[in-house]
């Protein structure tokens, strides 16, 4: 063994960290009714660690002899938590039922009981499914064993060891990820490091932080002595080489180059059989960098873990809308943040940007979240936005079945809509003679959006209590409400009759579309068609419309499906119903509740918007329906989001519509 990089002395005593290692979910054994599950939480299999302190890989072994496993802690209700977070009483699982925890066959085995709070269902139902399936031991090491071995890594044998929380994780065990340490303040708990004298092919493991600190000098003891010969002879061979770096420039050369973990022990392993010099060892990361960066490693590479904040930000925004409307697809990177709530997500976003929640208050960490960095208010911002729009176009207001909609305005200047009479009938040209110019007549209709709008304040006490259902409420109120404010604006334009560009009110004997009050019958439906066909263009051309709709208020609402049905078979032909689905002149009726405020008898009569026009509408360039938008409270403490909709309707021409009442 290298003596620069020597194993603690036998028999020292050592303050160590906390270790965690990879299990196994044995998901046929959940119990439904017991809402339990059997774990395999160690075999004793070796594995290569990381002395991230001396920079030294060792080999670790569990032993699974029953006698050596300190099984006291964890039989007595050991915890089970969400990704080895023990600082927040919302990020246990659930508890090792009571005497379960066991060594069997060489391995330890023990039982899982799962709350049933509802914040966690969907990650228990995910474990149910296999979706979540790597677990996690964390446990402590009271003393090891270490062998020595010529030509291989020293072997760690842990024989007196405790292991006390299983937790479910979104990565499995890897070199670095290994070890989660208490908090500095509080130590370490101390470890026996006995030394067996040195075996030539033996075992050997390292442990994460632990052997970090491994800096014996009793073991540098070499077994082959050399001659001064041949001692002097490679001296002079590595004052002629180049000079080689170290495991830290190693590691900090690959950290630099934003080289994966694994990458990082791979240059490690490399180094210590082959020490690099500042040449090969920049030629190793380029090849490497190049390699992460080609297009075929980045297909290959795809994976659920999410690294970049704007990547992370859009993952959590999925997984938020995705708990507000359970429905909605949920995609694979955002699956980790399955039922994951707000107040762990702001502590993700703040541990992103380098900066550690451990010791903070859910006080604080609303407040840093919101304050100093704009990922959380983006977060939400975008999360709500989807689902304001998704509740928006859940309401289907009735207007949009007859109205028009008009292009996108680009501001909030007048809008000009142009009326036009039919084109001039062709004339008849003789031998010889020439084609005449027509004209035709137009008219001007103007109107303008208008703004409207609330604000939502998301306080920090909706973030710590993670209330997303009032959320989810308060935003499909504002939905409803948006989707109820164009039906009025554009009904308005009806039940207000209003008057038009000709001086004349819309609805007007002069307009030939008024009939006097009258119950729907064949009759009054007759009469109101065909005062419509008669109806003439600016030119006073007979532009013979029909009408399409009959919309009517609830009062009245069935009648005016007994007239429209397709159900009704007459038994006479002077019961004959033109006006029913499939007969000559059919409407389709539209109920309205907005008109039994004006009238709960009159009813109206639309053509088609394809064939002339009626009633437009028009929404702001860019912001189509509601819109949400996002600033760091100034008057809350908080997030202020602000629902808003840029709307207008107007009446275009009066010869597609007519009322009766």
């Amino acid at each position: 063994m290298d003596p620069e990089i020597a194993a603690p002395a036998a028999d020292e005593s050592r303050e160590l960290q906390l270790v965690t290692r990879e299990v196994t979910i044995r998901a046929e054994t959940f119990n439904e009714a017991e809402n339990t599950v059997e774990v395999v939480w160690t075999t004793g299999s070796r594995g290569t660690r990381m002395d991230w302190r001396r920079y030294e890989l060792i080999e670790e072994e569990l032993s699974t002899d029953a006698a050596h496993v300190r099984l006291d802690r964890i039989n007595s209700g050991g915890p089970v938590l969400n990704s080895h977070r023990s600082y927040d009483l919302s990020s246990q699982l659930g508890v090792v039922v009571d005497g379960t925890a066991r060594m069997s066959d060489g391995e330890g085995v023990a039982t899982l009981r799962f709350s049933r709070r509802e914040e966690i269902a969907p990650i228990i139902q995910d474990i149910r499914d296999r979706v979540i399936r790597n677990v996690s031991v964390g446990y402590r090491v009271h003393e090891y064993e270490i062998t020595e071995r010529e030509g291989e890594r020293p072997l760690y044998r842990a024989v007196d060891w405790e292991p006390y929380e299983i937790s479910f994780v979104t990565m499995p065990f890897d070199a670095g990820a290994q070890t989660r340490s208490s908090e500095p303040a509080q130590g370490g708990f101390p470890c026996i490091f006995r030394r067996n004298s040195p075996a030539s092919s033996q075992e050997r493991t390292m442990d994460p932080e632990d052997q970090a600190g491994s800096q014996s000098t009793d073991t540098t003891t070499t077994t082959t002595t050399t001659t001064d010969q041949s001692t002097d002879g490679q001296q002079q061979q590595q004052r002629q080489a180049p000079t080689t770096v170290d495991g830290a420039a190693v590691l900090t050369a690959a950290r630099n180059a934003g080289l994966d973990v694994g990458a990082r022990e791979e240059l490690l392993v490399r180094h210590s059989s082959t020490p690099f010099n500042h040449d090969t060892l920049m030629a190793d990361i380029g090849r490497r960098f190049a390699e992460r960066d080609s297009s075929a490693q980045t297909i290959n590479r795809v994976s659920p873990t999410v690294g970049n904040g704007a990547t992370m930000v859009r993952a959590m925004s999925d997984a938020v809308f995705h708990r507000m409307a359970p429905g909605s697809q949920l995609p694979d990177t955002s699956r980790q943040y399955r039922g994951m709530g707000l107040l762990r997500m702001a502590e993700e976003l703040i541990g992103s940007s380098g900066v550690s929640t451990r010791g903070m208050t859910p006080h604080e960490i609303a407040e840093r979240a919101l304050h100093t960095t704009s990922d959380f208010p983006a977060l939400m911002s975008n999360a709500m936005g989807r689902r304001l729009r998704a509740s928006y176009e859940e309401h289907e207001p009735t207007y949009r079945q007859w109205a028009r909609r008009a292009p996108n305005a680009p501001n909030f200047k007048s809008v000009d809509t142009v009326q036009l009479s039919a084109m001039p009938d062709l004339m008849k040209v003789n031998e010889k003679g020439e084609f005449r110019y027509g004209t035709f007549t137009d008219g001007k209709v103007s109107y303008a959006l208008t703004n409207y709008g609330r604000i939502i304040g998301l306080s920090r006490q909706l973030i710590i209590n993670d209330d997303l259902n009032a959320l989810d409420r308060i935003l499909s109120g504002f939905a409803a409400s948006a989707a109820r404010l164009e039906n009025r604006t554009v009904y308005a334009q009806l039940t207000a009759n209003p008057t038009l560009p000709d001086g004349i009110a819309l609805f007007h004997a002069d307009h030939g579309n008024l009939g006097a009050g009258a119950a729907i019958s064949a009759n009054s439906l007759g009469a109101a068609r065909t005062r419509m066909r008669k109806q003439k263009g600016l030119q006073a051309e007979l532009l013979n419309i029909a009408p399409q709709h009959l919309i009517v208020p609830t009062d009245i609402e069935q009648v005016a499906y007994q007239f429209t049905s397709s159900q009704f078979v007459p038994a006479r032909s002077a019961d004959v119903n033109e006006f029913r689905q499939g007969g000559r002149t059919a409407l389709t009726p539209i109920v309205e509740p907005l008109l039994d405020e004006s009238s709960t008898t009159a009813f109206y009569l639309a053509a088609s918007n394809g064939q002339i026009d009626t009633v437009e509408y028009a929404y702001l360039e860019g912001a189509e329906g509601v819109q949400l938008s996002s600033r760091v409270g100034f008057t809350m403490d908080g997030v202020e989001m602000k629902a808003s909709l840029d709307f207008a309707a107007a009446v275009i021409d009066h010869r597609g519509l007519d009322r009766t009442g």
